[in-house]
């Protein structure tokens, strides 16, 4: 798994300041798609969240879903927020820090949550493998990525500088294909997830069952 970009960006110390410097970088609320979604994640499931920063998807799973969560993330000045919401709120939510370029999960979860995870084209097909490994049979997957059309489009500039950052649809869809696709699509909408992703942007969304067959619903949108 390449873990050799050297950005910043990339790196836990970055993040680390970043939380620190800023009271509640990506808001308290839900990621607002995972929240649309969740009713597809049946209560006192068991859910694990990738990248998840301080926590605030999880704890609102915690608190709406009866959830008993696991937010792993490598900068441990985000985990702490999220273990003091935990304490404060008596919240099931555990935490792991750990780089999910180079984490091996040793067990499997109902559901896996990814938003707005910013890896390069070499490194993501190994987070989606991961994803797959981290799901019981049957589990869930609802993730969210900043695609391509933000750079050339209408779009107010925030999140990734670079479309190496952001995620193609097919790129999505082909990793998942061995998988029931729920939902997988391009979507314009206006994100309200803190002071970084605040403003009008393009996403792709997906959700998908671990399986072991390729079946796609075209669903309508809700």
């Amino acid at each position: 798994m390449s873990t050799n970009d050297s950005r910043p960006s990339s790196q836990p110390p970055f993040w680390d300041e970043r939380y620190a410097a800023n009271e509640h970088l990506f808001g308290t609320a839900p990621n607002a798609f995972v929240a649309s979604q969740a009713h597809r994640i049946p209560k006192d499931s068991d859910v694990l969240e990738l990248a998840a920063g301080e926590g605030r998807t999880l704890a609102w799973l915690a608190k709406e879903r009866g959830a008993t969560c696991t937010a792993m993330d490598f900068s441990q000045t985000a985990l702490a927020t999220a273990e003091q919401w935990a304490r404060e709120y008596d919240l099931p939510v555990e935490t792991v820090q750990a780089d999910v370029r180079s984490w091996t999960p040793d067990r499997q979860w109902d559901a896996v949550i990814v938003t707005f995870l910013q890896l390069l084209p070499d490194e993501r097909p190994d987070l989606y493998h991961t994803i797959r490994r981290c799901l019981r049979p049957g589990g869930l997957v609802i993730g969210e990525w900043f695609r391509p059309d933000h750079l050339t489009g209408n779009y107010d500039r925030l999140g990734p500088s670079t479309a190496d950052r952001m995620v193609p649809v097919d790129e999505v869809r082909a990793a998942f294909a061995d998988d029931e696709i729920l939902r997988c699509e391009s979507a314009d909408v206006t994100l309200e997830e803190g002071p970084l992703l605040r403003g009008e942007a393009a996403v792709v969304r997906l959700v998908a069952r671990r399986g072991s067959r390729a079946i796609v619903h075209n669903e309508a949108q809700s």
